[in-house]
């Protein structure tokens, strides 16, 4: 890694120049600082982190986290990697503020973010709809801000640290047509439509099934607000409009209702997450598969790269987490 010392070598101007244009402290010619910014970026200079590590204890950081988590026990383990990074850079004056919401509906979203900005947080992590409301809301508060779980459309977003939808949309038809023989027909349920991630499942799922050519027709698509009493009513009410249905889809939450829903009847039944419901149902043979996303990783490396841009002022990469099949042969514990 070059030091200032090194970039002034190659720039042909003194150290304190370095210094003054890289920290904007002091007059520099235009020409000099376009010069010193220009062979920073080529030569990859990097900032002392130790030094912004002091100064991040001078400077206590506040970072505000909003999850659609109330009822949905898929967010007990992001919610586990979220507090465990918090944990590790609290003695650099971090600190976590969580505010969880039920459902998708857009007030509470907004509602929650008005929240975060006015407990005084430096920063939002969020899994939030994808509504221009909230999109313009959260770049409307000024604060850096970063989509988990499901990302958001907004150049202003730091980093997206989440599942690829579509492609385990693709997976769960992959595994259909392996599953091979004509299908009666699909019920679909998905969590929302203003959630990003939950309608790129359902993209890959349709043009793969296309793709693969499996033979069965998507009946009905419903959104259940990953709630398990709405996921039972629509199951029971789809199965006795369309007694041809055998195959059900559970896209995001709500899955224990739907199970619950189709009580009785034989039904091919996939879904996804890993969670204690779910590995309970594919146990007794309920459920035959399920495609879970490394929740715990989510949670604890959205929070990490917040952290080292509040220290470091570097914009963080995506991290798209593993889309990962199990089976009762494979559940975890």
């Amino acid at each position: 890694m070059i030091t200032i010392k090194e970039l002034a070598e190659r720039t042909g101007v003194s150290r304190g120049t370095v210094d003054r244009v890289l920290h904007d402290r002091g007059r520099v010619s235009p020409e000099v600082k376009d010069l010193v910014l220009r062979k920073a970026e080529e030569f990859g200079y990097q900032p002392n982190r130790a030094g912004k590590i002091l100064a991040a204890r001078k400077q206590p950081h506040k970072i505000g986290v909003l999850l659609p988590a109330e009822g949905n026990p898929f967010f007990i383990d992001v919610i586990k990697g979220m507090e465990d990074a918090d944990r590790e850079y609290h003695d650099l004056g971090f600190s976590m503020e969580i505010v969880s919401v039920k459902g998708f509906d857009k007030d509470r979203h907004l509602s929650a973010i008005e929240e975060l900005k006015a407990s005084g947080s430096d920063a939002i992590v969020a899994a939030t709809i994808d509504s221009p409301d909230v999109v313009s809301l959260l770049e409307g508060t000024g604060l850096p801000f970063s989509a988990v779980n499901s990302d958001l459309s907004s150049e202003c977003r730091l980093c997206y640290v989440g599942p690829d939808y579509y492609g385990k949309g693709a997976l769960h038809a992959g595994l259909l047509a392996i599953e091979g023989g004509k299908r009666g027909g699909i019920l679909i349920l998905k969590g929302s439509k203003d959630m990003k991630g939950h309608d790129e499942i359902i993209k890959g799922f349709r043009d793969t099934l296309e793709k693969r050519a499996v033979e069965t027709e998507i009946i009905s698509e419903y959104e259940t607000s990953d709630d398990d009493e709405k996921a039972r009513f629509v199951v029971q009410r789809e199965l006795s409009i369309h007694p041809e249905i055998d195959t059900l889809f559970v896209s995001t939450a709500g899955i224990l209702g739907a199970v619950e829903g189709a009580v009785g009847k034989n039904m091919l039944i996939f879904t996804s997450d890993d969670v204690i419901a779910t590995r309970e149902l594919i146990r007794s043979g309920r459920v035959q598969w399920t495609i879970c996303q490394e929740p715990y990783r989510q949670g604890y490396e959205s929070i990490r790269r917040m952290q080292d841009y509040l220290i470091d002022g570097r914009t963080p990469d995506d991290l798209i987490t593993e889309n990962i099949v199990r089976i009762k042969e494979n559940l975890l514990a």
